[in-house]
């Protein structure tokens, strides 16, 4: 079988020292068929100058560089996977700051390429610091990655995903669903929308890629950033990520499979419910987060008004 060809879609934006160690992974890949697409959001540093030079020293590659939509995160990645050129295609999501290992590419075909269509591939991540140095590996998750779990916790982290044809289809086929609306997260976004269609995730227990932890991280490590993540429970943030992600599947509600269905609407009414201690417990409605410790900290969020 021909190896199939994957574009790798990279948004970035200041990405500063950073940049140069992943772009040079990309460039060691076992896998030689692939492309570089990227969207910039407006930097102001030396990326877009990094990206240029980068493209005129790798000529037998198809390095596309574009202006993004300057909405945001999600909206970089989603005007990426928009470009007609992508349809049929295997697509990765790539991060501008970490650095990938050379089986990356070539690990998740070969994990993907027997399964029609049918999964999305992510892995475990290495921990490092902004010099590389070890931190450890992120958790090899013990439970079902499905929508019950997308609803309250993102575990398809988007530097790792690469998603074959049919999976690229069906997320480009529902884009127009996302233009105005308020989604925190592209991976999290797709981690719902997967799974709700009922698309499975593979989930490698080998680490793919040096995810970097650094003071600009948007999202990063729970250990590292564990002060952060208490910050967001307590001012509301991660609850309004919860609605506003919520609020975006409902728009996908026709294509939704009806257990995924049935679980957002009787999530969003729960959301309604006024007395947060006579609530009905989330993990009997199929809802719950990957460990043990996560769920019972669901719980007392929802027993204190936080979710």
């Amino acid at each position: 079988m021909k190896e199939p060809h994957v574009h790798i879609l990279m948004g970035t934006k200041n990405a500063g020292v950073f940049l140069a160690d992943q772009l040079a992974s990309i460039r060691r890949q076992e896998h030689r068929g692939w492309s570089l697409w990227v969207s910039d959001d407006t930097s102001t540093d030396s990326t877009w100058e990094g990206l240029l030079d980068f493209q005129s020293n790798t000529p037998d590659y198809d390095i596309r560089l574009l202006k993004g939509p300057n909405t945001g995160v999600a909206g970089n990645y989603f005007y990426l996977l928009g470009q007609k050129e992508l349809a049929g295609q295997w697509v990765a999501f790539c991060d501008q700051d970490d650095v990938w290992m050379p089986h990356k590419i070539s690990r998740a075909v070969e994990l993907l390429k027997h399964r029609e269509n049918s999964d999305v591939y992510s892995s475990r991540s290495f921990y490092v610091d902004a010099r590389m140095s070890g931190l450890g590996v992120s958790p090899n998750f013990m439970r079902p990655c499905n929508f019950g779990n997308a609803i309250v916790q993102n575990c398809l982290r988007g530097n790792t995903i690469v998603c074959p044809p049919g999976v690229t289809d069906y997320l480009r086929s529902i884009l127009f669903t996302s233009a105005s609306a308020e989604i925190p997260f592209h991976d999290w976004w797709l981690y719902q929308a997967i799974t709700g269609a009922g698309f499975g995730v593979i989930h490698d227990e080998k680490p793919s890629i040096f995810y970097r932890q650094h003071d600009a991280n948007v999202m990063g490590a729970p250990v590292g950033h564990l002060r952060h993540r208490l910050t967001r429970i307590v001012d509301g943030t991660f609850a309004n990520w919860i609605d506003a992600n919520a609020s975006a599947m409902l728009r996908l509600s026709p294509v939704l499979d009806a257990g995924a269905r049935e679980k957002l609407l009787r999530f969003q009414e729960w959301r309604t419910k006024c007395n947060t201690r006579g609530r009905t417990p989330l993990n009997s409605m199929g809802i719950y987060r990957q460990s043990y410790s996560g769920n019972i900290a669901l719980s007392l969020l929802a027993r204190c008004g936080r979710l």
